[in-house]
């Protein structure tokens, strides 16, 4: 076998692991949000935007690239639109373009695009519930004080709420430890 055909690298190739050119590289990359701007979760604590543009000026090969990007609620994003200007010493040629990743240029739009989540509204719904335990434990140990036989109907008709949304106040102040817990024997 002859020399000339023996490919030699100093990696080996490995099959679906792509190389890093070494003509290829991000001067910079700047990101704005498109309106309507909806935000999706990425993690406990980050968000991106369901559609914005990216911009970016390349080292290699010179030129600047701006691309739009959509996000669905799979989380998978695509690029929607994608525009090349060049200059007039290295215009576009069909070897440009192959040097323009558009793999690696979606990964860092998304790495610049993604932004700390803001808290939901779980949070405060969570606090809103705790504050109607509240008001139901210092109703539910009113009602019991006066002998009531069902403090949990006093609740009720008190806060206005039903029976059921009543039991679940009244089962979170004893989570709180606002109320004690029933004794088992004294149930039956």
């Amino acid at each position: 076998m002859s020399r000339a055909l023996v490919r030699e690298s100093r990696q080996p190739y490995r099959p679906g692991m792509p190389r890093q050119p070494k003509n290829f590289s991000i001067a910079w990359v700047s990101v704005e949000p498109l309106s309507p701007t909806g935000y999706l979760p990425t993690g406990p604590d980050t968000a991106v935007p369901t559609n914005f543009l990216a911009s970016f000026a390349l080292e290699q090969p010179p030129a600047s690239v701006t691309i739009e990007v959509c996000v669905g609620a799979d989380l998978r994003p695509v690029v929607v639109d994608l525009a090349i200007r060049a200059n007039a010493k290295e215009p576009i040629t069909t070897s440009v373009l192959r040097r323009v990743l558009v793999d690696q240029l979606l990964s860092r739009a998304l790495a610049e695009a993604t932004v700390p989540r803001e808290p939901t509204d779980q949070p405060r719904h969570r606090r809103k519930v705790d504050e109607e335990a509240e008001l139901a434990a210092r109703i539910y140990l009113e009602a019991v004080a006066t002998g009531s036989r069902a403090p949990t109907m006093a609740v009720a008709h008190t806060m206005n709420r039903s029976r059921a949304q009543a039991s679940r106040y009244v089962r979170r102040a004893r989570e709180l430890g606002l109320l004690p817990t029933p004794d088992p024997q004294q149930e039956g």
